[in-house]
């Protein structure tokens, strides 16, 4: 059984570096990381994020840095500024999430809770997270009183898988934002949020208009 601390954060590191990897992020990793607030970075569509890795036995994650030397235990809360997002192990599942330094402090479940307070669940947390809904039991079909599950009315709540950049930058210039949002199912704002992260520019005010207009 694991009981070291950098134990179990190198397993969370190990873990997340092949998450990531086989979702085709480049992994950087710094010589020398102990006075870094962050472990290491993952490079996107040209995009960095840094990444700090946690072991969450407990769901949960963690807030604050603690470290010991000759002068005793130190601990250190974490700010927004440190790092983009948690890489969270969550062992039970053998699972990573990726919520982003906003959820310091939070629990991210992975067992349907006996309870009716709103929950994070795990799903919600698979690619790297700055918003997420909190969840309730009857998302799940689960009756309180009996503890009874009923599959078939589960909502669906894994997030929808966004497009590359490449297939992004397509789209946008073949249909309006509207028609791409009910394609994927989603909102006209994550399609939004999507073209934001990778860079790319879309029509400008008027354009389906003029080429309604045109092609009439």
């Amino acid at each position: 059984m694991l009981h070291h601390t950098k134990n179990k954060g190198d397993i969370a590191a190990i873990k997340a570096i092949a998450d990531l990897t086989v979702k085709g992020y480049l992994i950087l990793t710094p010589v020398v990381c102990e006075n870094l607030p962050f472990d290491f970075v993952a490079y996107k569509d040209d995009k960095f994020y840094k990444i700090q890795a946690k072991y969450a036995g407990d769901n949960r994650v963690v807030k604050r840095t603690i470290w010991v030397d000759k002068n005793g235990i130190h601990q250190k809360k974490y700010q927004a500024e440190d790092f983009d997002f948690y890489a969270v192990y969550l062992p039970d599942i053998d699972q990573v999430v990726y919520p982003s330094v906003n959820f310091s402090g939070c629990y991210i479940t992975t067992q349907i809770p006996n309870s009716a307070t709103p929950f994070y669940w795990w799903e919600d947390f698979i690619n790297f997270t700055e918003e997420a809904p909190k969840r309730t039991y009857k998302e799940f079909g689960v009756d309180l009183t009996t503890r009874k599950v009923n599959p078939d009315s589960r909502i669906n709540t894994r997030k929808v898988e966004r497009p590359s950049k490449e297939e992004l930058e397509k789209l946008v210039w073949e249909k309006p934002t509207a028609q791409i949002s009910r394609d994927f199912d989603v909102s006209d704002k994550a399609v939004e949020k999507w073209c934001k992260a990778y860079g790319i520019e879309k029509p400008p005010r008027g354009y389906w208009v003029k080429k309604a207009f045109k092609g009439s």
